[in-house]
């Protein structure tokens, strides 16, 4: 590593992956520290801990590595632990208090805390939702206070929830000389309407952060202070995708409750970097590493394996004489098997989702297309994975119901058995109506099954008709021409779809895996800041 890349960096999230999960956050903190890690830069991630913090990858364990410290918001004291730990080669700081090892989850209520209160309803956000990330916040800048000599050259924050960090380092008079070195990057991975971590008010942001008003002010969107508009003023600012980032300065967006017109009117730049993903942990030709009950190799044209996981998902999870309950998921609707040899014939062409059940993904405009679709031709097959919002949960519910034999939809999440969905399928369909960057057309690729995508957003990294396929006309009827389309295409011409699998998972592979991301883009961008 060249000498002029920073020798430390922190990287402060709510989530990690194998640690505490929610959702894609968790994939880009975990991979960009490891990958940081081991290019030799001494990467500490800073999180809290919770009650759902998953130590099976934690090692090292140290209670109380400095003397727990007073820390005020909106008024009220509240005294903070810190332990330390290490995953691999990436130094962890836990923050603890009892707000944090109270949540059984990241951001929202579980099904658990929905039963034990009826008022934490289960997917909402936690009624204390301000006082979690502020506590998170400040408790970051009091430890490098507490221990100033392991402060690092850059202090890296992910999205909203941890954006408020560099405002408070600058603008606090018992912070600003100890952080006076220090450069920051607030990345934004999402700046879609839930996404914000806002205050209410400039009165609630002050009281909450003790950063003064008259700086807090040039960072209100109408009535509410967004984090993100500080984090422009004293950090530079990146995202998940170059076409993310000329999204959120396009003067049109309406994707974004108002956040583009202000960026563009303070003149900030955003950086795009579009996210890698850590090729190993999903090879299709390791059974241990893609979680997949038969190997396969996509580059090499050799799908056997893959029809195999077909058959085996449908038997398992999709059939009509299976369970219709497992331990992470509940059941609606069957798949009657299709396949006539198991290998390469097939009656039916398999579509598939796995992902959050969310308005922003386009469920809505999805359940629509597939409704149409299977209404009108007898040789298609949905697999829908995924939980979320009640209202599209329901909606698949009925979709699965309506259409028995031909459309499963499994209602929850686990790791290997959403994988094995996306690999059992042919095509998979993302419908996103915005999209920062996305991680299952990667994931889809490398088990070659093909994108079908919105062309919006970072799903735009597709390359149209060489690794999958995108469109334009996001709504019900256009969605459900395109994977007609396709159907057809796909038994007509079996040897173009074969070439578009072996170029799409060798695309990834050259192209997106977390190591090049980071060597290319990632360690010239601190270097640059």
């Amino acid at each position: 590593m060249s000498s002029s890349y920073p020798k430390k960096v922190w990287l402060i999230s709510r989530e990690y992956a194998g640690i505490a999960e929610a959702g894609g956050v968790k994939n880009v903190a975990c991979s960009l520290c490891e990958g940081l890690a081991a290019s030799g830069v001494d990467v500490t991630l800073m999180i809290p801990r919770y009650g759902c913090t998953d130590f099976t990858s934690v090692t090292n364990y140290t209670p109380n590595v400095i003397p727990p410290q007073h820390i005020s918001v909106d008024g009220r004291d509240y005294v903070v632990s810190f332990d330390a730990a290490t995953a691999g080669k990436v130094s962890i700081i836990f923050i603890l208090h009892q707000i944090y090892c109270e949540k059984s989850g990241v951001y929202t209520y579980t099904m658990a805390d929905e039963k034990r209160d009826s008022t934490c309803i289960r997917g909402t956000g936690f009624h204390d939702a301000l006082l979690l990330d502020v506590l998170f916040q400040k408790a970051v800048l009091v430890y490098g206070a507490a221990a100033p000599s392991k402060l690092p050259q850059i202090i890296h924050c992910q999205d909203a929830a941890t954006a408020m960090i560099p405002t408070m380092a600058r603008c606090t008079d018992s912070l600003s000389d100890v952080y006076r070195q220090v450069k920051f990057v607030v990345t934004v991975h999402n700046a879609g309407p839930g996404y914000h971590h806002d205050f209410g008010s400039l009165e609630e942001a002050v009281s909450y952060t003790n950063v003064p008003a008259s700086v807090l002010e040039n960072c209100l969107n109408g009535q509410n202070v967004e984090p993100f508009l500080a984090a422009g003023y004293h950090a530079a600012l990146t995202t998940v995708s170059p076409w993310y980032s000329q999204e959120l300065l396009d003067p049109t967006n309406n994707d974004t409750m108002g956040l583009s017109q202000l960026f563009i009117q303070k003149g900030f730049a955003i950086t795009g970097i579009t996210n890698g993903i850590d090729c190993h942990r999903y090879n299709p030709s390791s059974k241990e590493a893609s979680l997949l009950p038969f190997a396969f190799d996509p580059q090499k044209g050799k799908l056997e394996g893959k029809y195999k996981n077909r058959h085996y998902f449908i038997q398992r999870y999709a059939s009509s004489g299976g369970q219709d309950s497992f331990d992470d998921f509940i059941r609606s609707g069957s798949i009657q098997d299709n396949d006539l040899d198991g290998k390469t014939g097939q009656r039916a062409v398999y579509f598939c989702y796995h992902g959050r059940i969310a308005s922003q993904k386009g469920i809505d405009i999805l359940a629509d297309a597939a409704d149409l679709l299977l209404s009108r031709r007898d040789d298609v097959c949905f697999f829908l994975v995924g939980q979320g919002e009640s209202a599209l949960e329901n909606r698949l519910t009925k979709l699965a119901t309506d259409h028995p034999g031909r459309c499963v939809y499994l209602q929850g999440y686990d790791r290997a058995v959403s994988r094995l969905s996306t690999a059992a399928a042919d095509f998979i369909v993302l419908p996103s109506k915005f999209e920062p960057c996305g991680l299952e057309d990667f994931i889809a690729q490398l088990y070659g099954t093909i994108p079908v995508a919105h062309a919006t957003g970072g799903l735009q990294k597709i390359l149209h008709g060489k690794t999958g396929f995108l469109y334009q006309d996001n709504s019900g009827e256009g969605l459900c021409q395109v994977m007609s389309y396709l159907a057809d295409e796909a038994k007509k011409s079996p040897e173009m779809m074969g070439k578009i699998i072996s170029e799409g998972a060798e695309y990834i592979q050259k192209n997106y895996d977390w190591s090049s991301v980071i060597k290319d883009k990632y360690l010239p961008f601190y270097r640059q800041v």
